[in-house]
């Protein structure tokens, strides 16, 4: 707990705090990468506010659905480097192209699509909740739609149910593999570019392991499998790969592969040995994160343009088909997906793809053809890892607030004075994917860098837990002193766990000392304020605190403060300091007074003066009396003030006098005009300074 000296006026800005954004690096969501989920999730409810990525054709590409903006993949991956997280909104069971939700929308950015009316939602929208909408990603919309084609961002105008598949919190990193004697090189490094995704490397096959730091390796055309074994414990360590044309065969079909199928392995099909087929192409599974894209795939040529399983062969490791060919040919594939990975964890997923180049123009298919096949690839990206807690490729949200209120029970007077206790209430809720152990909060009663202020005392022992929900566990740490960046400052016992969606709620009550730094009393208006910080072994950094009271609760969704929390100052994004204000001794009084007169130097009774504190806003007035004289007593010195005259039948041309009040003030005179009189007015005051 750090006590400031303030004595300025604070400004309430319009608008909420909200609580930043906190790296956790470590486990990703427990969810399967391809297989619906056994019993599916309930949709998640999504307040007015939410924002919206279209991934459809119309709006996210044209009015005739012809085309697809790849950038608003780039988009999502912003807001993922930046520790917003995303929803990948997907309808469980849905037909290829179905819709996955529909809502009433406004258009927030791009140019595509409607400005406003009701959506319907297809091809694996992403979602944003409204309480992540701050001017920080309003920021990085705009700057990122000023590099390239503007994605269209919608902002739901009423409430919406939707069925979310993953909440995506990994930070995309891919390692792009070599193409075999060059054929195709940057296939792969075209497509993200194009994408707006620059978070890949071109890599030799030798760094990739079970510690590499990459959420998805990709081979293009990879005719080498010297490193298969590599890329095996890459991928059963959790994250994913994907093989496409003739990397099918290096990899699919080596000693060290069988990803997807059983020592058989696949037998391979492409146009350079003229055994391509093409049929119609069937998506059997609409709903596979894999096949999320409007319209059908490209009969690409290349290397390796379908497979199937070899003779006596069949799939492992849970091999589903995404797209296959039709009628006779019906056993040939052209994408497929597989997870290596222990049931109930993230990636370890193979993405097999045949056809070797979809930026490549093929006859007989359509430059959107073309794009699905680019947009197959891109889906692969972002579906969910498991990385080294190292690699900090994981994000997650934990979000801290604080509020205070008056401890003890004192009838009348000011808000706050000396020798008032204070409680001050911590909250810390994760609302992250990730378990956090060994969670502690640190609150130091001392300034800045460990130098006492003498503003505070600790009431001993008055550290307590009050709420542990969600599964969280913590215990008051008897030890707490609150003095100095060390374990006597830490809250809580060590070995608290905060898990997901997890609440640890901590009262910790101090005294006001009767007198401030020097042993002089604390000036009025002085101000002290708190912020705590959040730590875990899953957390990078801190987590610091956020002021709440009864006004702004609704930014983190629970319960109000305790009742009687004094009043804070919220500042648009940032993370404010939970402040109490003191009553100081009552500070000298003074007065003003003048006269009221006309240009000619007639008295005007009866006219109002009035004494208005600019900081408190606090007026006092007096009338004139019959010698147009005036009186404003019991003005505190040290104060702005802003002294006006008004009477009915006369207007003061000169305006208002703005002085500080350091002693009292003589001879302030206002000179009214007669309106219709049209007489230049003048001011003569002798204003003199007397004891």
């Amino acid at each position: 707990m750090k006590t400031h000296f303030e004595i300025t006026s604070v400004r309430k800005l319009a608008g909420n705090a909200l609580a930043g954004f906190f790296v956790l690096c470590l486990l990703a969501l427990a969810i399967s990468a391809q297989a619906p989920p056994n019993v599916p999730p309930p949709p998640e409810n999504f307040a007015t506010g939410a924002l919206i990525i279209p991934m459809d054709n119309v709006n996210q590409g044209n009015a005739a659905g012809t085309t697809f903006n790849l950038r608003a993949y780039g988009l999502a991956n912003v807001f993922l480097q930046n520790n917003i997280p995303v929803k990948w909104a997907i309808k469980p069971g849905k037909a290829k192209d179905a819709v996955d939700f529909a809502t009433a929308v406004t258009r927030i950015a791009g140019t595509a699509g409607v400005a406003s009316g009701d959506v319907s939602f297809s091809g694996g929208p992403f979602v944003i909740p409204v309480e992540y909408d701050t001017p920080s990603l309003r920021n990085l919309i705009t700057t990122f739609n000023g590099s390239g084609t503007p994605v269209v961002v919608y902002k739901a105008t009423t409430s919406a149910a939707i069925d979310i598949r993953y909440t995506l919190t990994h930070k995309p990193k891919i390692a792009v593999g070599p193409d075999g004697g060059n054929f195709g090189t940057g296939v792969h490094q075209t497509l993200f570019t194009a994408a707006g995704i620059p978070n890949f490397e071109s890599v030799t096959d030798d760094i990739i392991n079970t510690n590499s730091c990459f959420t998805m390796a990709t081979q293009a055309h990879s005719t080498s499998s010297t490193f298969v074994n590599l890329y095996k414990q890459f991928v059963q360590s959790g994250g994913n790969l994907l093989l496409q044309c003739a990397s099918i065969n290096t990899f699919e079909n080596n000693t060290n592969g069988h990803f997807q199928t059983t020592a058989q392995g696949y037998s391979v099909f492409g146009t350079n040995d003229n055994t391509a087929v093409n049929t119609a192409l069937i998506y059997p599974e609409g709903a596979m994160p894999f096949n999320q894209f409007i319209g059908i795939l490209a009969n690409q040529d290349g290397a390796i343009t379908e497979y199937g399983y070899a003779a006596g062969g069949s799939g492992i490791n849970g091999n589903r088909v995404s797209v296959r060919n039709s009628g006779g040919e019906a056993a040939k594939f052209v994408a497929t997906v597989s997870e290596l990975g222990a049931a109930g964890t993230a990636g370890s997923a193979v993405f097999e793809l045949g056809g070797h180049d979809y930026t490549r123009t093929v006859s007989g298919s359509t430059a959107l053809e073309r794009l699905n096949g680019q947009r197959m690839i891109l889906n692969a990206v972002f579906v969910p890892v498991t990385r080294p807690t190292s690699c900090g490729l994981q994000q997650a949200t934990v979000l801290g607030y604080k509020s205070v209120r008056r401890f003890n029970v004192r009838q009348g007077g000011p808000t706050l004075v000396a020798g008032d206790t204070l409680e001050w209430t911590i909250d810390y809720i994760n609302n992250s994917p990730v378990d956090v152990t060994n969670f502690n909060i640190r609150d130091q009663i001392s300034a800045v860098d460990g130098v006492l202020t003498g503003n505070l005392t600790l009431v001993a022992g008055s550290n307590t837990v009050t709420v542990t929900s969600g599964g969280a566990v913590a215990t008051r740490n008897t030890g707490y002193d609150g003095i100095g960046d060390d374990a006597t400052s830490d809250l809580l016992t060590n070995g608290a766990f905060l898990p997901v969606g997890g609440r640890i709620q901590v009262k910790v009550r101090t005294t006001i000392n009767l007198l401030g730094p020097g042993g002089q009393p604390h000036p009025d208006g002085q101000i002290l304020y708190n912020q705590t910080l959040g730590r875990g072994a899953q957390i990078t950094g801190t987590v610091k605190s956020d002021a709440i009271d009864a006004t702004n609760t609704n930014i983190f969704g629970i319960d109000a403060p305790p009742a009687g929390s004094l009043l804070q100052f919220q500042n648009v994004g940032i993370l404010d300091p939970t402040i109490a204000r003191i009553k100081g001794p009552t500070a000298a009084s003074a007065f003003i007074e003048g006269t009221v007169r006309t240009t000619r130097g007639g008295a005007i009774a009866d006219a109002l003066v009035t004494a208005i504190d600019a900081v408190s806003g606090t007026a006092k007035s007096v009338r004139t009396d019959a010698s147009g004289r005036y009186r404003i007593e019991d003005l505190e010195t040290g104060n702005l003030y802003v002294v006006s005259a008004q009477h009915r039948r006369y207007q003061f041309a000169d305006g208002a006098v703005t002085l500080t009040l350091t002693d009292n003030v003589s001879g302030l005179a206002f000179v009214g005009v007669v309106p219709d009189l049209k007489v230049k007015s003048s001011r003569t005051s002798a204003v003199r300074a007397s004891r």
